[in-house]
């Protein structure tokens, strides 16, 4: 979710974000901060050892139009999603600094996603309570101020 915060600029001056996957793909949305609250309390829990692959996948699934939605609602002004390719991506990534290999690397992740990468875990109630951020959430306390400022 915290990825949108990237497009800040594109939205205030805009209206709109972008992405490669297609506007009705419900994707898990995880605010940074909730992955950083399990990640602490892990690291200090004493009682745990090993390794474990630990799903947080937010409390809710939302496709961009979905996105678009919550965050016009938010902000109180019309922003739309637009999906672009893989290779106006890829430009507008190198264009900002990114190396060929991880554009590359980027765009796979995005296609995997696209493909269901993230369908195969059943979200259970457990999951809303290690990330509780909401995308509305998210959008009041961290979007709106940063495309306001």
């Amino acid at each position: 979710m915290d990825n949108v915060l990237r497009q800040a600029a594109t939205i205030k001056e805009r209206g709109l974000f972008f992405d490669v996957i297609s506007p009705d793909r419900e994707l898990r949305l995880v605010a940074t901060r909730d992955i950083a609250a399990v990640a602490a309390r892990l690291l200090l829990d004493p009682t745990w050892t090993g390794q474990e692959e630990i799903p947080l996948l937010g409390p809710e699934n939302l496709s961009y139009d979905d996105m678009a939605a919550v965050i016009s609602e938010s902000l109180g002004t019309s922003v739309r999603y637009e999906q672009i390719s893989a290779e106006a991506l890829a430009d507008r990534l190198t264009a900002r600094g990114m190396s060929g290999a991880m554009v590359q690397s980027m765009l796979d992740m995005l296609a995997a996603k696209e493909n269901g990468l993230d369908d195969a875990i059943v979200r259970t109630p457990r999951h809303a309570v290690d990330t509780p951020t909401t995308f509305r959430q998210w959008c009041d306390e961290v979007l709106n101020p940063a495309v306001h400022a």
